[in-house]
């Protein structure tokens, strides 16, 4: 078996596992070092938006794996503070580039006829 399949293989096990990690670390945080935890979710956004530019533009689960209201405001709170982005500049941004959630794929929307 050649290196890039040996690494092919790797990968599809790689990130199941690291999922399966971070689930287990919400019952003890200390498992997870804060440095590896931030880089791991700067990565990860940072693969969210290049794949949305190429296309990937379908919503998170209807419970946003888990995912409470209050999680999602501290993290997006820390991630524009961190960028030194206003909610103001994200609406502003939003509606220049058109790149928001359409009226059709809001979770609250009335289904479709």
């Amino acid at each position: 078996m050649s290196s890039s399949e040996v690494r092919e293989h790797a990968d599809e096990f790689l990130l199941p596992r690291a999922a399966e990690t971070l689930a287990a670390a919400l019952n003890d945080p200390d498992r997870i070092a804060d440095a590896d935890l931030r880089a791991l979710i700067a990565n990860a956004l940072r693969l969210y938006g290049v794949k949305a530019e190429n296309g990937m533009r379908t919503l998170l689960p209807p419970d946003c794996g888990g995912l409470t209201i209050t999680d999602t405001m501290i993290a997006v709170t820390d991630l524009l503070h961190a960028l030194n982005v206003q909610l103001f500049e994200l609406s502003m941004w939003q509606a220049m580039t058109g790149n928001s959630i359409a009226p059709h794929q809001r979770v609250d929307a009335p289904p479709s006829s």
